[in-house]
């Protein structure tokens, strides 16, 4: 910790003072910064104004000199050459002239920010004399207990996080639970009302429950018989469509084969008391009592036979 870094000097800087001391340390290491490039541009800035006030373009007189040294010199044609050089020369000119406005621009600029900077160097005032080194350590040891208390807040976070998961979890396992229980308790007590009303004498009606959202039992109490199984599955069928948006619901001729004339005149009373649609196909209507054979004829929509009475007019699985 901080406190044992300092017991051994006695030293008596607030944490204000310390803070004011980095404050100027940056300002100042700001400053130089700012002056080194300040004083880089100026070095730039001399070389492009020798360039401009100092063209090296040769004069009369020099081409003069030259011929007197070199007699047999081509004047003509180092004049020629010369006027491709001062065109040039111009083209440099102007690229030199749009340089020096450029660095005069930066160097403004960066004097703005060096007169900001001395200005709050200045509002500072004297705010003792702490050295580089131990201001430093303060920062590393402050860098040490920022990054420490940061971990103990993530750590916090996650302890929070993870406890409203485990409560969030716990919440939904119980939602699904009362959902799941609501849901069987509905089709247990519509399965009753339907077993109930197919038989004079009370019978056990079949029964669902939920282990889990994703497990089931279901069954007829005390009877495992054919009749019962397929009689069971018809009256779930038929609890589920009461019971839910579920808009229609098909059974096929195999379902009626072994249940009791009771139990299938109760089915089609049930049948015929819904406006949703039920399809269902049939094939022993001859032997069926009146009262379902009439439930029938009212709701026939298509009959079938042999004798070209099929579906599609012939029998498939006619050898030719």
């Amino acid at each position: 910790t901080m406190d044992s870094f300092f017991s051994g000097v006695q030293l008596h800087f607030t944490i204000d003072q310390i803070e004011l001391n980095k404050k100027k340390a940056a300002l100042t290491n700001e400053k130089l910064t700012i002056e080194n490039v300040i004083h880089s541009k100026e070095m730039k800035l001399r070389l492009v104004s020798m360039s401009l006030e100092y063209g090296l373009y040769p004069t009369e007189a020099d081409m003069t000199a030259l011929q007197e040294f070199f007699p047999g010199v081509n004047l003509r044609k180092l004049y020629e050459v010369e006027r491709y050089h001062q065109k040039l020369a111009k083209i440099l000119d102007a690229q030199f002239t749009d340089e020096k406005t450029a660095i005069e621009g930066e160097i403004t600029g960066l004097r703005q920010q060096l007169d900001g900077i001395n200005a709050q160097i200045k509002e500072l005032g004297f705010v003792g004399n702490i050295s580089r080194e131990f201001l430093d350590r303060h920062s590393a040891l402050k860098a040490e207990i920022d990054a420490l208390k940061n971990q103990n807040q993530a750590f916090l976070t996650q302890n929070e996080l993870q406890a409203a998961k485990a409560n969030a979890d716990a919440i939904l396992k119980r939602s699904i639970e009362d959902i799941l229980q609501e849901i069987e308790d509905t089709l247990n007590a519509k399965m009753k009302e339907f077993n109930d009303s197919l038989f004079t004498t009370k019978k056990k009606p079949p029964h669902v429950h939920f282990n889990a959202y994703n497990s089931y039992k279901f069954e007829t109490p005390d009877n495992t018989g054919t009749g019962s199984n397929f009689k069971g599955m018809i009256v779930y069928d038929l609890a589920v469509l009461f019971t839910t948006a579920l808009p229609a619901l098909a059974h096929d001729s195999l379902l009626f084969k072994n249940l009791g004339k009771d139990v299938e005149d109760g089915i089609f009373r049930i049948y015929n008391s819904t406006k949703k649609q039920i399809f269902i196909a049939y094939d022993k209507q001859s032997d069926c009592r009146p009262e379902t054979q009439k439930i029938l004829e009212d709701n026939c929509v298509l009959r079938l036979s042999t004798n070209n009475c099929e579906l599609y007019g012939r029998s498939w699985d006619t050898e030719e």
